[in-house]
């Protein structure tokens, strides 16, 4: 079993096709080869990523803030500050999973880009592009490497992104390892 990291967004006003795409994501992931690893809580797309999973029968490890923490819902880790829960999603991970989300989605991307790109690491990341939300951050990346500051394309790095939720499905299910 794989311990496949999730970064995303706890938020509940967002547009009804980002759930829907997470959904259809996490529910066509395979069960016998993936532990979820995310921040815990049920609200966003956390909670849509823990019902999905959890209604495939799937495994789930989380890392939460003593702040965010819910009532009925048992963490695994639990952390005073955040740096320390995303340091443990980080190191829990085989494979990271972004998903939308806002500033602490974006530092969690970056922080295992970076890693691969430095050689600390070499984990495959996985994005799920919904409504093209990435699409400024990848750009910018773009940016940054016609300009010399980042030497490496995404490729190289093992990021993989999609918009179609089914086809990242079948890309984390059928890499190897």
């Amino acid at each position: 079993m794989y311990n496949l990291t999730v970064f995303c967004s706890s938020k509940n006003n967002l547009a009804p096709n980002f759930y829907h795409d997470v959904n259809q994501l996490i529910s066509n992931l395979n069960t016998n080869k993936f532990i979820i690893v995310y921040g815990g809580g049920s609200t966003g797309l956390m909670g849509t990523v823990r019902a999905s999973w959890l209604a495939s029968s799937g495994k789930i490890i989380t890392s939460n803030i003593k702040k965010f923490v819910e009532p009925g819902i048992l963490d695994d880790f639990v952390f005073d500050e955040i740096d320390d829960r995303q340091k443990k999603l980080v190191e829990l991970g085989n494979a990271y999973l972004v998903l939308p989300g806002g500033y602490g989605t974006h530092f969690e991307a970056l922080e295992v880009m970076t890693k691969n790109d430095i050689g600390e690491a070499s984990k495959p990341i996985f994005i799920l592009n919904t409504n093209g939300i990435f699409d400024d951050l990848v750009s910018h990346i773009l940016k940054l490497i016609s300009n010399g500051f980042v030497t490496r394309n995404l490729d190289k790095i093992k990021v993989f992104i999609s918009s179609n939720p089914l086809e990242l499905a079948n890309w984390i299910n059928n890499f190897n390892f």
